[in-house]
């Protein structure tokens, strides 16, 4: 697969290096949903400085906010990576329980990576799951990248997601080539709606290869003030965050995409920051907020 087909009716990643603004309600479209959870949702953001997408699904309701924007997955990604090894897993025949070997060179420091913190300076012989559980429950940035060279390459993660059919999104970047060009984060990109479409295919019923991932993302510990804090105490999610650093006191990205379980049925959140000025704090206190408006609007609505 060529590089080119990232593109192909996507963002240009030049493009999104703009001033900070606040971006409210440029595309707000809502269907079998109250008319004021879109007004909510505004009042929430009135004042941030920081630009917001949504998605959000549940029974016999949806809702998207600035699903046109392209926004940085950071550490999202780690979901379409885990995919597209649960597929090699199934497809080349080997299982969770297979050991891979990774040398010491492989852990590099100075990024996040609890991995390298248990083994320091040494080689390491681990499970195909656990690596999965460090990459994605807690976001490990060394566990990743080895899970990429497992998939098949980060141009394969991308080829494999859209082979599901969902479009909105590129992927060609690591872990660490993003750590080595922190603006080349910009590359691996997900419009809200297309991350509720990856969410589906890992939680919907059905023969998928993805048993092992949701009870993976059933577990994250990173995020808690996110998704979680939005949702009533003792009601499962799983959920995956991202986050990035900052430049001249502006983040980049900070991100939760997950499903809450309630008693109802799935409810599917995604909630995209970029260009922030707001404090870590604030980020997360706004997503919280919005799943908050979203977990009693899917609640209503099966009253």
């Amino acid at each position: 697969m060529t590089t080119g087909i990232h593109k192909i009716g996507s963002c240009v990643p030049g493009l999104l290096l703009r001033p900070i603004v606040f971006v409210l309600g440029i595309v707000c479209s809502c269907s079998a949903v109250a008319s004021d959870l879109s007004e909510r949702v505004d009042s929430i953001l009135a004042g941030k400085r920081m630009t917001v997408g949504v998605a959000a699904e549940w029974g016999g309701g949806s809702f998207v906010h600035n699903d046109s924007l392209c926004f940085p997955l950071m550490s999202v990604f780690k979901t379409h990576v885990a995919m597209a090894v649960a597929a090699r897993m199934k497809t080349d025949g080997f299982g969770p329980d297979s050991v891979v070997h990774i040398a010491k060179s492989r852990l590099l420091p100075g990024t996040y990576s609890p991995l390298r913190q248990k083994y320091p300076d040494r080689d390491v012989d681990i499970t195909i799951s656990e690596l999965l559980r460090y990459s994605v429950a807690e976001s490990d940035n060394n566990a990743c990248d080895v899970l990429i060279d497992i998939a098949g390459g980060a141009d394969y993660v991308d080829m494999y997601i859209r082979s599901l059919g969902i479009t909105g999104f590129s992927i060609s970047e690591t872990e660490a080539s993003m750590h080595e060009a922190p603006a080349s984060c910009r590359n691996n990109w997900s419009r809200p709606s297309s991350m509720l479409g990856v969410l589906k295919k890992i939680f919907e019923p059905g023969d998928n290869p993805f048993g092992l991932l949701r009870e993976i993302m059933k577990g994250t510990v990173t995020g808690a003030d996110k998704i979680r804090a939005g949702v009533p105490g003792g009601v499962p999610v799983a959920h995956k965050t991202g986050s990035s650093g900052r430049s001249d006191g502006v983040k980049t990205a900070d991100n939760d995409a997950g499903v809450v379980f309630l008693p109802q049925g799935r409810c599917y959140v995604v909630v995209f920051i970029m260009d922030s000025a707001e404090t870590d704090a604030e980020n997360a206190a706004a997503i919280a907020a919005i799943t908050r408006e979203i977990v009693a609007e899917a609640s209503s609505a099966s009253r």
